[in-house]
């Protein structure tokens, strides 16, 4: 093998570890989530629906971001009982914070923790001060 065949292979060899690098933190699951974990929003609630996957969408009002309750559904919250509680409310929302290339603010939308004044809805956030939600 040549040179150029030589730097060709390292600069693909480079490349390929840099994307594998990017894909396994882009889809890492969520997992035991700590307190460092998150990230705080608070906003108003203008839509609560059901998505795929039993999961539960959150919209706030003036957000662009994708807010939802990962397997929401399978905790015991149902979208009607959510729609009653926080719809047109001001609610604390604590989501995930993660860089990835599609979340570069690091704020990936999934939600861990759901409070509306000082009661708490859902939370799956491990050494919390609140208990965690069960099936």
């Amino acid at each position: 093998m040549g040179k150029i065949g030589k730097i060709w292979l390292i600069c693909a060899s480079v490349l390929f570890i840099t994307f594998m690098a990017v894909v396994i933190q882009t889809f890492r699951p969520v997992r035991n989530v700590q307190p460092d974990d998150v990230m705080k929003i608070e906003g108003t609630v203008i839509n609560v629906q059901e998505a795929s996957g039993y999961d539960i969408v959150i919209t706030l009002e003036n957000d662009d971001h994708y807010y939802y309750i990962n397997r929401g559904m399978l905790h015991g919250l149902t979208v009607e009982q959510l729609g009653t509680d926080i719809l047109n409310k001001k609610v604390t929302l604590y989501s995930i914070k993660r860089w990835t290339i599609f979340t570069r603010d690091q704020n990936m939308g999934h939600v861990s923790k759901l409070m509306i004044e000082d009661k708490v809805l859902f939370n799956e956030i491990n050494n919390n001060i609140h208990e965690q939600t069960t099936k």
